[in-house]
C-alpha cells in the first residue's frame, strides 16, 4: 500500500494554498521526504511570513497520520507517530 495524502496545506492558518495534489505527486515512487519551501510547493501564499506545511495522510499501514514542518525544513512521511495531538478539523470535518 502506498502513502495516500488526505490533505496538505502550505501557508498560514487563514492564508494558505491547498497543495494536496502537489504533495501526492511528490511522494510517488517511494519518495517520502518533502522539502518545505515556496519553490517545491508551487508558490508563496503569504509573502513575508514564515509558513508551515501540514500534511494529513494514510501511511503504508493504512492508518491516519499527520505531520507538520516549518518553511525551510524537510519532513518525512512515515508510519511512526509524529506526536501531533488529534486530527485537524479540516481532516475530519
Amino acid at each position: 500500500m502506498s502513502i495516500k495524502i488526505q490533505s496538505a496545506r502550505y501557508g498560514l492558518p487563514n492564508q494558505y494554498n491547498d497543495v494536496t495534489a502537489h504533495v501526492q505527486l511528490m511522494v510517488q515512487d517511494s519518495n517520502r521526504t518533502i522539502a518545505i519551501n515556496n519553490d517545491s510547493l508551487g508558490g508563496d501564499p503569504a509573502y513575508g511570513h514564515g509558513k508551515k506545511l501540514t500534511v494529513a495522510y494514510f501511511g503504508h499501514d493504512g492508518r491516519p497520520h499527520m505531520v507538520e514542518g516549518d518553511e525551510g525544513s524537510t519532513i518525512l512521511l512515515t508510519d511512526e507517530p509524529h506526536g501531533l495531538p488529534g486530527a485537524p478539523p479540516w481532516l475530519i470535518g
